[in-house]
């Protein structure tokens, strides 16, 4: 089979989140079908700017097909859009000038996709809120698959987001958290087929220490710094706490860098940080803090499972929870008082820290093995050549 994945930003320098997602699920299932991957010029998700050159390009044995977009997001007035549509009454009309805005706004995408699409026996559109998914799923409606990455949040509320899903022909979760709320949020046909899959977690067999921490003890965050992701609070948190007891672990952060990092001994920014000193970083922490309330998946929170590092998480989103509540490797909080008291916890428990590492890795082994992971995308491509179903076993 042929198959397109379709997805807003793919390249090796675009780290975490959706696009790694699919970029890592991209590159397994080519040992079984020809994939290819059509996305736009954007690096930067802010604004949608076109860095890399149209055309054609490879990373890693995939064919990947760049369009250039059309405009780049002003966010002054996508965020007065997105409030209307979120906030206020409004039209569907206003719903698809938030799409258009909320990009990225690349009509020469859906224009392929639109003329080509007898190249292809399935489309795989990554994310549901972006301007792609919804224009192309409507081209291709009956050979589509939609990977939502849904957060509880409004988007979710709006009518073209139903339209999405409606003309989906499959559905691929990837938690049981994400399926009940978009199936208490959007009215999913029954017909519709679905899977709760996720990714693959491989993590080195051989890990290298890092050297940067010393004998210092941390603990650690990584990914985007910003707002969203809870970052706020977590400064707040860890600041208040190290008031009250200074000779905590220190927080170390790694990621991009987007609001302003707080001046303090205790707090040390990595930046920017390699595969291998990623998972050096993770086995040497006491635990990982995910402090973000939106999440559809985390990566990162199952990488530190894997490393048999326990995780401490932001209870107000369902996926990081759990997660925890499944693998039994991680604690939650919802205020600062759960926070200290986790945070202490965790610090000053080794016996039951080690426990909860073993308890992750086997949680991801179980669940998030690449062959597991493949054998549920491999069934659920057989909707459109169920010839193929007969070779899974």
């Amino acid at each position: 089979m042929k198959i397109a994945f379709v997805v807003q930003r793919y390249g090796e320098n675009i780290v975490g989140g959706a696009e790694y997602f699919t970029r890592l699920v991209a590159e397994r299932m080519s040992q079984y079908h020809e994939i290819e991957v059509l996305t736009t010029c954007a690096t930067d998700y802010h604004f949608w700017k076109n860095e890399y050159p149209e055309g054609l390009d490879m990373l890693n044995g995939i064919r990947i097909h760049r369009f250039m977009n059309a405009s780049k997001r002003n966010p002054k007035k996508h965020n007065k859009i997105q409030d209307a549509v979120y906030y206020s009454a409004h039209s569907i009309n206003d719903e698809i000038s938030w799409i258009n805005e909320q990009g990225p706004n690349c009509p020469k995408l859906i224009e392929y996709i639109s003329q080509k699409q007898d190249k292809y026996d399935c489309f795989v559109f990554f994310t549901f809120r972006y301007y792609p998914s919804y224009y192309g799923i409507k081209e291709v409606d009956n050979k589509s698959l939609i990977v939502p990455f849904a957060e509880n949040d409004p988007a979710l509320d709006l009518t073209t987001t139903r339209e999405i899903f409606e003309a989906s022909k499959g559905i691929i979760y990837c938690t049981p958290e994400e399926k009940r709320l978009i199936e208490r949020k959007v009215d999913i046909a029954t017909g519709i087929k679905s899977d709760i899959i996720g990714c693959g977690i491989e993590i080195p067999e051989i890990i290298i220490s890092n050297t940067e921490p010393g004998d210092l003890k941390y603990v650690l965050y990584i990914g985007r710094i910003e707002g969203s992701k809870g970052c706020y609070q977590l400064f707040e948190y860890y600041l208040r706490l190290i008031n009250e007891y200074p000779d905590l672990p220190t927080l170390f952060l790694a990621g991009l860098d987007a609001i302003e990092i707080p001046k303090n001994d205790k707090i040390k920014y990595l930046g920017f940080i390699s595969e291998d000193e990623k998972y050096s970083l993770l086995s040497g922490a006491e635990f990982l803090i995910m402090p973000s309330p939106y999440e559809s998946f985390s990566l990162v929170t199952l990488e530190a499972m894997a490393c048999k590092t326990p995780v401490l998480a932001n209870g107000e989103c369902d996926v990081l929870k759990g997660h925890c509540l499944r693998s039994n490797a991680g604690l939650w909080y919802q205020n600062y008082e759960e926070f200290r008291e986790c945070f202490r916890f965790l610090c000053s428990n080794e016996q039951v820290k080690t426990k909860m590492g073993e308890n992750g890795k086997k949680y991801v082994r179980q669940n998030y093995s690449w062959d597991i992971i493949e054998k549920k995308y491999l069934e659920l491509f057989t909707l459109f050549d169920p010839v193929q179903k007969q070779t899974i076993g």
